[in-house]
Protein backbone atom coordinates (compact mmCIF):
# COMPACT_ATOMS: atom_id res chain seq x y z
CA UNK A 1 0.00 0.00 0.00
CA UNK A 2 1.26 3.47 -0.80
CA UNK A 3 0.10 6.78 0.62
CA UNK A 4 0.77 9.80 -1.62
CA UNK A 5 3.62 8.02 -3.39
CA UNK A 6 5.47 7.24 -0.18
CA UNK A 7 6.81 3.85 0.77
CA UNK A 8 5.08 1.65 3.35
CA UNK A 9 6.86 -1.03 5.33
CA UNK A 10 5.35 -3.74 7.50
CA UNK A 11 6.81 -4.69 10.88
CA UNK A 12 5.42 -8.02 12.12
CA UNK A 13 5.89 -8.29 15.88
CA UNK A 14 3.36 -11.04 16.61
CA UNK A 15 4.42 -13.14 19.58
CA UNK A 16 6.71 -10.47 21.07
CA UNK A 17 5.99 -8.73 24.34
CA UNK A 18 7.15 -5.56 26.08
CA UNK A 19 9.65 -4.03 25.57
CA UNK A 20 10.43 -5.60 22.18
CA UNK A 21 7.52 -4.09 20.15
CA UNK A 22 8.39 -0.57 21.28
CA UNK A 23 12.13 -0.98 20.74
CA UNK A 24 11.67 -2.51 17.28
CA UNK A 25 9.14 0.15 16.30
CA UNK A 26 11.53 2.90 17.39
CA UNK A 27 14.34 1.35 15.30
CA UNK A 28 12.07 0.94 12.26
CA UNK A 29 10.89 4.55 12.52
CA UNK A 30 14.49 5.76 12.56
CA UNK A 31 15.01 4.05 9.19
CA UNK A 32 11.99 5.66 7.48
CA UNK A 33 12.30 8.58 5.10
CA UNK A 34 10.12 11.64 5.54
CA UNK A 35 6.53 10.82 4.57
CA UNK A 36 7.04 7.03 4.59
CA UNK A 37 4.61 4.88 6.55
CA UNK A 38 4.99 1.70 8.53
CA UNK A 39 2.36 -0.77 9.60
CA UNK A 40 3.23 -2.34 12.95
CA UNK A 41 1.39 -5.60 13.71
CA UNK A 42 1.37 -6.79 17.35
CA UNK A 43 -0.59 -9.02 19.68
CA UNK A 44 0.67 -7.54 22.97
CA UNK A 45 -2.22 -5.55 24.50
CA UNK A 46 0.28 -3.17 26.13
CA UNK A 47 1.06 -1.77 22.66
CA UNK A 48 -2.39 -0.16 22.63
CA UNK A 49 -1.01 2.23 25.24
CA UNK A 50 2.70 2.18 24.43
CA UNK A 51 2.74 2.79 20.67
CA UNK A 52 0.54 5.93 20.81
CA UNK A 53 2.81 7.26 23.58
CA UNK A 54 5.90 6.47 21.49
CA UNK A 55 4.42 8.26 18.48
CA UNK A 56 3.62 11.31 20.59
CA UNK A 57 7.09 11.36 22.10
CA UNK A 58 8.77 11.04 18.68
CA UNK A 59 6.37 13.49 17.04
CA UNK A 60 5.31 11.08 14.29
CA UNK A 61 1.75 10.62 13.03
CA UNK A 62 -0.30 7.68 14.26
CA UNK A 63 -2.78 7.40 11.39
CA UNK A 64 -4.86 4.46 12.60
CA UNK A 65 -5.21 1.61 15.08
CA UNK A 66 -7.17 -1.48 14.12
CA UNK A 67 -7.88 -4.71 16.00
CA UNK A 68 -8.85 -8.04 14.55
CA UNK A 69 -8.89 -11.34 16.43
CA UNK A 70 -6.47 -10.11 19.09
CA UNK A 71 -4.01 -8.63 16.62
CA UNK A 72 -3.39 -4.89 16.57
CA UNK A 73 -2.33 -2.94 13.53
CA UNK A 74 -0.82 0.53 13.91
CA UNK A 75 -0.30 2.69 10.82
CA UNK A 76 2.38 5.31 11.48
CA UNK A 77 3.74 8.03 9.18
CA UNK A 78 7.11 9.65 9.62
CA UNK A 79 5.98 13.26 9.77
CA UNK A 80 7.88 16.08 8.13
CA UNK A 81 8.34 17.74 11.49
CA UNK A 82 9.34 14.62 13.44
CA UNK A 83 12.27 14.88 15.81
CA UNK A 84 15.47 12.84 15.64
CA UNK A 85 14.67 9.33 16.79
Amino acid sequence: MSLLGSEQKILNLLGFFCPIPINETRIALSELSEGDTIEVICDDRETLRDIPLLCERLNVSLLSIEEESGEFSFLIRNSANSREI
